[in-house]
């Protein structure tokens, strides 16, 4: 059976991802397909979990909420950072003890 027809993302872009990893060798088919059903699993949670009642589509400001709130996504947090205006940093630049501006 083709593992291609099973999954909805291209396996070839998961070996490629899985490729970058310097300890990564020869990547097994079936460890390939686990891989790429696993993120599948993993984009639907995440979208299933940030996505609110009564509204059609998904927004970065509901997959950032989504990670901010649950602790077993907390190492997202630096890459679904919440957003920010330019006032908002500002001011927490200024509270910010220690920072020397030249």
């Amino acid at each position: 059976m083709d593992n291609d027809r099973l999954t909805q993302l291209p396996m070839s872009r998961i070996r490629t991802v899985m490729k970058t990893s310097p300890d990564m060798g020869n990547i097994n088919p079936e460890a390939l397909f686990l891989m790429c059903r696993s993120a599948e699993m993993f984009i639907e949670h995440m979208a299933k979990g940030a996505h609110r009642q009564g509204k059609k589509s998904l927004e970065y400001k509901d997959l950032a909420q989504y990670v901010e709130n649950d602790e077993k996504l907390e190492f997202l947090l630096q890459i679904l950072p919440k957003k920010i205006t330019v006032k908002e940093y500002k001011t927490m630049m200024e509270k910010k003890p220690g920072t020397d501006e030249d």
